[in-house]
């Protein structure tokens, strides 16, 4: 009866040991799971901070011209050939286009023409064998060129020609003398050397070339002229604010006329801003009418922040279809029908495809079934937007 007691409690005591250890063994086993899905976070994180950093910058999808959405994704699975020989693949040989007749004269079709004749000097127009002068029996031509014609500087001045009536201020009859001035081109600056020409070559180098004004200062003292980067900054602010600043405030009258309108906003340093340090965060905003609505207008316009009061007062006399991402302060704009653009939203879906060692997407993902939808989305408005 002993033995039995003993033996019974032995066999009680083992079961609560291999209960406790199966215990153990299932949290130890749950936190192996947690360890590699954090693994298989961490690498992801660092696999696609890898492709951000040193991958393509392109947002375009290269894994094929055939756009699917969902369930479509699933049935295009690519097979995995287990075959470890090496196996040649063919590769599509380099076809150039043929040139077409005709291509260089398209080219150069609309330029100024100039015509170079090659003539024999007179007393070299001779013949070899009975010296008899020769005569010309017909035209050639041999090549086209385009020439390049530098920019060169010179100075216009502006002379006012002053007249006085000859018989005015002579006679009793008519005392007063008479005195009429030609009339002068008004001064794009005033005591100024700017000219029309020069600040338009200097905003098109730096706005449109995105030449800096330090470059253009030696460019001009090559010319022979030593024009600062000071007077040219000059130039720029004070011809925008006379010339331009009208014709911006008469666009943004139209834009606000208009049915949809597209804003976005990107971050911008601006240095030696009053009562800012250089490393603070600017704002430029971007404000286009949509494409099928006429002639494009696109206006810019800096904020020293992102609220969206700038975007509100901007937009005051709008009322429309807003089309912009999902940033809450363009909730602050008023009397407008709010659209969000999926171009953004596509961006969190590309970062959401994991990718392997190599750096490749693994097809199948959410991610990939997320970003083909909006590839589809976007194909069929080309389709649409051409008709």
């Amino acid at each position: 009866m002993i033995m039995q007691t003993a033996l019974a409690r032995e066999i009680s005591i083992l079961k609560k040991s291999e209960k406790r250890l199966r215990h153990e063994n299932e949290i130890q086993q749950k936190h192996i799971e947690i360890l590699e899905r954090n693994i298989e976070a961490l690498t992801q994180a660092l696999l696609q901070a890898s492709k951000q950093r040193f991958g393509a910058s392109s947002e375009k999808t290269v894994l094929s011209d055939q756009l699917y959405i969902f369930d479509e994704i699933e049935s295009i699975q690519p097979e995995i050939n287990c075959d470890t020989t090496t196996e040649m693949l063919p590769v599509k040989a380099h076809a150039r286009l043929k040139r077409k007749i005709g291509d260089k004269e398209r080219l150069i079709k609309d330029l100024p023409r100039e015509v170079v004749e090659c003539i024999i000097d007179p007393k070299d127009a001779l013949c070899d064998i009975c010296n008899s002068s020769l005569s010309i029996i017909g035209k050639k031509k041999v090549r086209s060129e385009i020439e390049f014609i530098p920019a060169r500087v010179k100075v216009t001045e502006y002379v006012q020609h002053i007249y006085k009536c000859s018989n005015c201020g002579t006679s009793d009859e008519y005392p007063d003398a008479v005195i009429k001035k030609a009339a002068v081109p008004k001064p794009v600056m005033k005591r100024s050397l700017a000219s029309p020409t020069s600040v338009a070559w200097i905003m098109y180098q730096k706005y449109m070339l995105a030449v800096p004004l330090y470059r253009q200062e030696k460019e001009w003292m090559r010319m022979g002229i030593a024009l600062s980067r000071a007077n040219m900054s000059n130039w720029v602010i004070q011809c925008a604010f006379l010339w331009l600043k009208p014709l911006y405030e008469r666009m943004k009258e139209k834009l606000v006329t208009y049915e949809i309108i597209m804003s976005d906003e990107t971050t911008h340093q601006c240095n030696k801003e009053k009562g800012r340090k250089a490393s603070s965060k600017s704002y430029f905003w971007m404000h286009r009418n949509g494409e099928c609505e006429g002639n494009p207008i696109i206006l810019f316009e800096y904020t020293p922040t992102r609220s969206g009061e700038h975007a509100r007062k901007f937009l005051e006399n709008f009322s429309g279809y807003l089309v912009s991402d999902a940033y809450a302060g363009y909730e602050k704009v008023t009397n407008i029908k709010r659209c969000l653009c999926w171009a953004p939203l596509r961006r969190y879906y590309l970062e959401a495809i994991p990718i392997d060692s190599r750096k490749k997407e693994i097809p199948g993902s959410a991610g990939a079934k997320g970003r083909a939808y909006c590839d589809k989305l976007f194909s069929l408005e080309r389709k649409w937007k051409n008709g």
